[in-house]
């Protein structure tokens, strides 16, 4: 006999003890994590649990509720934007759900607990959408997995990410990744760029002010707080995540978030200040985390990854526009594709369709935005090829 219950906070011992009867569960299911995104009066952590009749624990999923809807170009797209909140109430969780079993009818059993239960937080908080991305280790995804979920109304939606097995040597892996990519690596240690931990509170400031320098090239204002702050310090302290920095003359040029959890390292967040014509830092970076990764003993380094290509040619110009340049650079690293899926159920079709207007302009501003953002001269340095 399996029941269900729904949370909004949880014991974080308890619930990150359980995530790791899973090989698969990575640091968004975390409750570390999830607090940390609902950082705000705005979002709410929902923890949802399955639980067999001797109380132990099968199944799990963490999800933020956001019960305000924000433009991202600008104040003034944010003030207008903001006013249509009661139209766009949204869940949303990434690598889930947890499943503790094997057993494919078992396993089906305590998906359908988990659908159900996501009904009620639907009703329970009014949402227009709910959406979730599935954890991509998870090899027992299959055809009746995925039914279950159109059962319940939702549309599928093919996604893949990169991921490198850690339990390679060293050697195996750097020959995996392209030359060229490499290449940049070496170029990096010549440019003498030092790579430093995130470990001092007082460096928070530092970082912050990089994501919103990054945010501005992708036509993206960002807002931070001292809440915000001190949520992600404590994510921090929790040994969730990681941040590594990289210095070019004592200026800090980018940074990498990288998520933490159950022997799996995720490349979460690169930041870059795009201050110089030719940046480095990220290659370094990436190749730092690798290492830092391996020599912690974590079996899997998953770069992330995007979407799959459409089947319909007429959309691939805005597909290749979104997808190609940043896919075509992860797959340099050498990972193994594996699959995974985005879950996307509208409760509500006419409030949705209202909601996307005044959102539609949003993204259209801030895609003009990001293409006259004006970069350094690319005046490519020719001495440390």
């Amino acid at each position: 006999m399996l029941d269900f219950s729904i949370y909004n906070s949880v014991d974080s011992r308890e619930w990150n003890k359980a995530l790791k009867q899973s090989v698969y569960a990575n640091f968004f299911q975390t409750a570390e994590y999830l607090e940390t995104h609902a950082s705000s009066e705005e979002r709410t952590p929902v923890f949802i649990t399955i639980r067999d009749s001797s109380n132990n624990i099968k199944g799990q999923l963490g999800l933020v509720v956001e019960e305000k809807v924000h433009g991202r170009s600008s104040n003034l797209m944010d003030s207008f934007i903001t006013k249509f909140s009661n139209l766009g109430k949204r869940a949303t969780w990434v690598s889930g759900p947890i499943l503790h079993d094997s057993n494919l009818k078992n396993r089906s059993e305590i998906l359908k607990l988990i659908l159900s239960a996501l009904e009620k937080v639907g009703s329970n908080y009014n949402l227009t959408i709910i959406d979730g991305y599935t954890p991509p280790l998870d090899s027992l995804i299959d055809k009746n997995y995925k039914e279950q979920f159109r059962n319940f109304r939702y549309k599928i939606e093919n996604f893949f990410t990169f991921v490198t097995d850690l339990n390679k040597t060293t050697e195996s892996i750097w020959d995996s990744i392209h030359k060229s990519t490499r290449r940049d690596v070496k170029r990096s240690e010549k440019r003498n760029i030092v790579v430093k931990e995130l470990n001092q509170y007082e460096q928070l400031d530092e970082y912050f002010n990089l994501s919103k320098e990054w945010t501005k090239t992708k036509g993206i204002i960002l807002k931070d707080s001292i809440l915000s702050k001190e949520k992600y310090w404590e994510c921090l302290k929790a040994e969730i995540e990681k941040v590594f920095l990289a210095y070019e003359n004592d200026e800090l040029i980018t940074s990498h978030r990288m998520g933490i959890f159950n022997g799996i390292a995720f490349s979460h967040k690169f930041t870059n200040s795009y201050s110089k014509s030719t940046s480095l830092g990220g290659p370094l970076l990436a190749w730092f985390s690798i290492l830092w990764a391996k020599k912690m003993k974590y079996r899997i380094y998953d770069f992330s990854g995007g979407r799959f290509p459409p089947s319909d040619n007429n959309s691939m110009k805005k597909y290749l526009e979104q997808w190609d340049s940043l896919l075509s650079y992860k797959r340099k690293w050498g990972g193994v594709e594996y699959p995974y899926f985005h879950f996307i159920k509208i409760r509500n079709e006419k409030s949705y369709k209202l909601l996307r207007m005044p959102l539609k302009i949003d993204w259209m501003y801030r895609n003009y935005k990001r293409k006259h953002f004006k970069r350094p001269s690319t005046n490519v340095e020719k001495t440390d090829n």
